[in-house]
């Protein structure tokens, strides 16, 4: 059987600037070998296979450059949306979860919304074997049929609050909690910075060669991550061509906190502890000045956009019009968060685009369509460390397609005034991928993904979440609500507050 196929859409959307052509598509392998008119094709490919995608535009892969492997979402686990401290301060009273089904859960819905590539940032289940998790949640991926880049996570400090208010909110608590969170928990991540990198020379010998999986390290953020560790780990990084995918400046208490320790302002000090460069790539950055913007422009980092999260977190909005007006490469990412708590990518897109819109008619202007799709594209395939073998659709680049459906945007009429670049992106939802092609193979198609029983999939990551429902040690669950409240007591005090 040939290994040569011809996709033959309705119209093509080559890369972010262009305009939708009549273009079809041949793919070679696990690249993409020739683009042109359907007839000429046809003629010059004698003997491929055909697949028909009538009423569809082929568009590059959707990246969706940061979120944690959790296919069942926040809401489904048990969680309010809060404050995102507040949130992470619940988890303590929960079980772990089996990271393999949740993860591959996961890689099945974003496959199903047309995402060829993910960013998995760093994320610990706190089974007290970190490395056992990376592996499961890099299997789930590999079976999925997902391209993913897989973040090394790395944390040494800021467990109980952010620093350096550490030991005054511990010395705050009643002595059950004190002793409680004094007590050695389970190790979240590999350990120290010599730990971290064995871990990552082990990853890399295991998936050296990979055509679908590539490697980064994940340090937590700021205010999790000594210098210390910080500048190992950007060292080992520069050694060996790695990215470094961190938080950032997401929330409030975060903003305050790096004012705190880092009075010079946190990316300049990241900066000269060799973080920021074009291989790093900030999630979030809600908080930011002018001068961080610059910074991050002239660095070349890449920002993560992630608007859903970001409101149902009570983050607040990152300032997309000023990062693209100041140069700034911004992706944008679900965080498995997204407003409608799904993993649609490109409603989230359509919603940073209109929070970009403020009111000011002097103000910056709002994102283009280009920069819009850049951000689904190219700027997410830099955020994965795998430009420019990804993102647009021309001859040598990797076999990641999406086919949407623009039956619902054109539907019942749309004006020929209207270019259709913008009605997909003020129309067009998850929902409406009819294929998506990662690598040259075809992984979903009219609702069925290769290769995978999605019920048994869901009962699977149903069941996990069950025997995760409750902890060891049933009063951790309440240990941990009263902990939670003292975080927020401790937050609320340290808040500015409005003159």
């Amino acid at each position: 059987m040939s290994d040569t196929t011809v996709l033959l859409p309705d119209a093509t959307l080559a890369s972010p600037d262009a305009t939708p052509g009549a273009d079809c598509v041949v793919v070679r392998g696990d690249s993409i070998s020739d683009v042109g008119g359907r007839e000429e094709l046809l003629q010059r490919w004698t003997g491929a296979r055909l697949v028909e995608l009538p009423g569809c535009l082929l568009m590059p892969g959707m990246v969706n450059a940061h979120q944690h492997g959790r296919g069942i979402s926040q809401v489904q686990l048990g969680y309010q949306d809060d404050f995102l401290e507040a949130w992470i301060s619940s988890r303590r009273g929960r079980g772990t979860l089996d990271p393999y089904p949740i993860t591959k859960l996961a890689a099945v819905n974003m496959l199903v919304h047309g995402v060829t590539t993910t960013v998995h940032a760093n994320y610990s289940y706190g089974t007290g074997d970190y490395e056992a998790e990376i592996r499961a949640s890099l299997r789930a991926y590999d079976e999925a049929g997902i391209r993913v880049t897989m973040c090394v996570g790395a944390m040494d400090r800021g467990f109980t609050v952010y620093p350096p208010h550490e030991t005054c909110f511990l010395t705050a608590l009643p002595n059950e909690l004190q002793n409680w969170l004094s007590h050695p928990g389970v190790q979240l991540y590999a350990g120290s910075a010599e730990d971290t990198i064995a871990l990552m020379n082990r990853l890399q010998s295991d998936y050296a060669g990979h055509p679908r999986i590539r490697l980064c390290y994940g340090p937590a953020g700021p205010q999790w991550v000594s210098d210390e560790l910080w500048s190992k780990l950007a060292r080992d990084a520069d050694q060996h061509g790695l990215g470094l995918h961190l938080h950032a400046l997401e929330s409030p208490a975060q903003a305050a906190a790096a004012s705190e320790l880092y009075p010079g302002g946190v990316l300049q000090h990241l900066k000269r502890l060799g973080v920021m460069n074009e291989r790093a790539t900030i999630a979030h950055g809600v908080w930011v000045t002018d001068r961080d913007i610059d910074l991050i422009a002239e660095t070349g980092t890449t920002v993560v956009r992630n608007p859903g999260c970001n409101l149902r977190l009570r983050n607040g909005i990152a300032p997309l019009a000023r990062y693209l007006a100041r140069g700034a490469r911004v992706a944008i990412g679900t965080d498995n968060a997204a407003l409608a708590d799904d993993e649609d990518v490109l409603k989230e897109l359509r919603l940073a685009a209109l929070l970009a819109r403020t009111p000011d008619w002097n103000g910056d202007p709002p994102p283009s369509t280009g920069q819009l799709f850049a951000m689904l594209t190219v700027n997410g395939a830099r955020a994965a460390q795998l430009a420019p073998d990804i993102g647009i659709i021309a001859p040598g680049k990797k076999a990641d397609l999406v086919a949407v459906d623009l039956a619902r945007v054109r539907e019942p009429y749309l004006d020929p005034d209207m270019p259709l670049a913008d009605a997909v992106l003020a129309r067009a939802n998850g929902r409406d991928v009819r294929m998506t092609m990662v690598d040259g193979h075809v992984v979903f198609r009219d609702g069925m993904v290769a290769g995978v029983d999605r019920s048994e999939l869901e009962r699977q990551a149903a069941a996990a979440a069950l025997r995760a429902r409750l902890p060891q040690e049933l009063e951790n669950r309440a240990r941990a609500r009263a902990r939670k409240q003292q975080h927020v007591s401790h937050n609320r005090a340290q808040a500015p507050r409005d003159h």
